[in-house]
């Protein structure tokens, strides 16, 4: 029954149209987003209009990318994703299971409709559990908690009003994406690699965690950055089916004061070391801090 659940949820991400507001809550920090998902055919469109803070909007259209922020006029676009970017809710893969275990829970009412409840427990201390609520209907994810391990809620995306089954509004869309007259476009394009190629090696990763793609990025702001102007990072994305874990390798910059740090917000945890005097590494992931460590010591220069 567990493994059924799992699978509608992954279909339905993939198959259902809807829109609603989603709302997002790390300890003191609340933010919602208006969502639009829409499938026709083998063509997805999405959009996302942030409700608190500065304004941004971001389109989808499989996979190019566009996010605009309307008050300073700029627009950065990006295409193509080698690292599986997940907006919203997780993305939820079967072979989670090889450390999580998934037992149903009791059903519910969420968002107007009736949900069935999944808790997915791991079955170490390398990750984190989480509590699912699916639309029993459909499969869609209504909810997703990130507990830690005194059973508290780490951090908690939810649907607070939803429509699925959404009417394809492909226009609202492409609409905006087309119309960039006035904006300054920025191109973010990353550029694929490998972390053998740019001269690093990986050796024994925390159990369960596969790499899902590396990409060379400009980091920092994009908007104070012209194209071709922002440092480089290497970024390497890592996955367990449900957790992620980020790896960010920049050359060190000496002109730049940096002191190691480990930070939390939610169930995101970041930690910040030098490395070998030539190089600062950043992983960040939710999962618990022994697991960004044990990354860390895994990643190695190259001779």
């Amino acid at each position: 029954e567990a493994r059924a659940w799992l699978e509608r949820i992954r279909q339905a991400s993939r198959e259902r149209s809807y829109q609603g507001t989603l709302v997002f809550t790390a300890g003191d920090v609340v933010s919602s987003s208006r969502v639009g998902h829409f499938c026709v055919g083998d063509q997805v469109y999405e959009r996302i209009e942030a409700l608190d803070g500065r304004q941004q909007q971001l389109y989808r259209h499989n996979d190019l990318v566009h996010t605009l922020w309307p008050t300073r006029r700029v627009a950065t676009v990006e295409k193509g994703d080698p690292l599986g970017t997940e907006l919203g809710m997780p993305r939820i893969e079967l072979r989670l299971q090889n450390h999580y275990e998934v037992r149903p829970l009791a059903a519910d009412r969420l968002a107007g409709r009736e949900a069935q409840m999944l808790m997915l427990k791991p079955r170490d201390a390398l990750r984190f559990a989480q509590r699912l609520w699916a639309d029993k209907d459909t499969g869609l994810l209504l909810r997703a908690d990130v507990l830690g391990a005194d059973g508290k809620v780490l951090e908690s995306v939810t649907f607070s009003d939803l429509e699925i089954g959404a009417k394809p509004m492909r226009e609202s869309v492409l609409g905006p994406m087309k119309r960039l007259d006035g904006y300054r476009v920025v191109n973010l394009q990353p550029t694929p690699t490998t972390l053998e190629a740019e001269g690093w090696s990986v050796g024994a990763v925390p159990a369960g965690f596969r790499l899902v793609g590396s990409v060379r990025r400009g980091i920092g702001d994009p908007l104070e950055n012209g194209p071709g102007a922002a440092p480089q990072a290497l970024q390497a994305v890592f996955s367990d089916g449900l957790a992620r874990v980020s790896v960010f390798i920049e050359a060190r910059d000496a002109a730049r004061t940096r002191h190691a740090l480990m930070t939390q917000m939610g169930a995101t945890h970041t930690l910040m070391r030098p490395l070998k005097e030539r190089w600062w590494i950043t992983v960040m992931g939710d999962v618990p801090p022994a697991t960004l460590k044990l990354f860390l010591a895994a990643l190695d220069r190259r001779p």
